[in-house]
């Protein structure tokens, strides 16, 4: 398995706080973790407070900066910036895309679901072909909106 993992930061009003979440994230998360772990690191993050925060698990194939196709499973963390826009805390899981999860797209909100994201994601099609196939890498970064 090839293991490339990304760290892009930020740094910007509140930038300790978010490069802790970051280096937790890039300690926690090393070469050839199963997406089973990685799930359960991105949840630990997750129960770190901060304010106003909202989580995104987003699937789908996608067009790379290198115009390469890759399918993706996205784990974001949103919260505000005092500014009116949002930080994105991602962990992007990347699969060579395949005729097999070319049928996965979604884009879910842990405030549209009646249940826990992590057991919804845990329970989700995409989720069992994903954690029995491997990934190209795993790629960690804060943006904004």
């Amino acid at each position: 398995m090839s293991f490339n993992l990304q760290i892009h930061e930020l740094k910007a009003g509140g930038g300790k706080s978010m490069d802790s979440l970051i280096k937790f994230l890039k300690n926690k998360i090393t070469d050839k973790i199963p997406l089973e772990e990685i799930v359960d690191v991105f949840e630990q993050m997750c129960s770190i407070p901060l304010e106003e925060d909202m989580i995104l698990f987003e699937t789908g194939t996608f067009i790379t900066s290198a115009s390469e196709p890759v399918f993706e499973i996205s784990l974001v963390r949103q919260f505000p910036n005092g500014e009116e826009e949002f930080y994105q805390i991602h962990v992007d899981i990347l699969y060579k895309p395949t005729s097999e999860n070319k049928i996965f797209s979604e884009a879910t909100w842990d405030e549209d679901l009646s249940e826990n994201i992590f057991d919804y994601i845990r329970r989700s099609e995409v989720f069992a072909y994903a954690k029995n196939n491997e990934y190209i890498k795993v790629e960690i970064y804060l943006d904004e909106t």
